[in-house]
């Protein structure tokens, strides 16, 4: 991930605007974490720590410029075997 910053800006409910920026430019996409209790057992929230978190474990596995320009975590979580689990990992770890 490198010098990359994340930006959130709440659109609605368990919806973020999610703005990741480096020395190159940046990237937008929408997080839909609307479904995030129930898709994760009650692991992950709607909220902005989980939408960073996400976005931390999205990065982990792709460019920005790589993501679609809408994500939801139902579909976050169908592609990638352990989400939930690295997602919370994430959430529990201080960024740099």
């Amino acid at each position: 991930m490198g010098a990359e910053t994340i930006e959130l800006e709440r659109l609605s409910t368990g919806e973020f605007l999610v703005h990741v920026g480096s020395g190159q430019g940046g990237f937008e996409f929408v997080l839909d974490l609307s479904d995030a209790e129930e898709t994760s057992d009650g692991v992950l929230a709607d909220d902005e720590a989980t939408a960073h978190a996400t976005t931390r474990f999205l990065l982990a596995h792709q460019s920005a410029g790589d993501l679609p320009e809408r994500l939801d975590i139902t579909d976050i979580t169908a592609a990638y075997d352990g989400a939930i689990d690295a997602i919370s990992r994430f959430g529990n770890e201080q960024p740099d």
